[in-house]
């Protein structure tokens, strides 16, 4: 988060945080301010996101990893720089405990199946209980 996102108390500058989702600058029923709160099934992304994502489909797309050309090796080098990122981002001991999934249940499935080859006493099997809520998301 940016200074820009803070006012002068320290607490979020909720106005700076919406101007950075141009979603949020529209109005509905009889003017009033969006409000978007099903980020469970699709969150927005901020001016930023948007920006570098049509930065890179307008100058890098490519396959990461499979070619052998300027624009695949761009693109495969932002791919990894992005790992590096959130791996400082988050702490975490290696880049190589960042794997990037392209949703929810993928990740699910790749934590589910890590746990049912697990030694003990991390192994999930068909004795395993696990206990969710209805709550929870429905590819649990």
């Amino acid at each position: 988060m940016t200074s820009a996102h803070q006012g002068l108390t320290g607490l979020l500058d909720t106005e700076a945080i919406r101007k950075d989702f141009p979603l949020l600058d529209r109005t509905v029923h009889d003017g009033k301010k969006i409000v978007y709160l099903d980020s469970a099934a699709t969150s927005q992304k901020p001016r930023q996101v948007l920006d570098a994502l049509s930065a890179y489909y307008e100058r890098h797309n490519a396959n990461v990893h499979r070619g052998v050309y300027t624009v695949a090796e761009e693109a495969t080098a932002l791919y990894e720089g992005a790992r590096d990122k959130v791996a400082a981002f988050i702490n975490a001991p290696s880049r190589n405990e960042v794997i990037f999934t392209k949703n929810a249940s993928e990740s699910l499935n790749l934590v589910a199946n890590m746990l049912g080859w697990a030694e003990d006493p991390y192994r999930v099997d068909h004795e395993t209980e696990i206990a969710i809520t209805e709550m929870e998301h429905h590819s649990n």
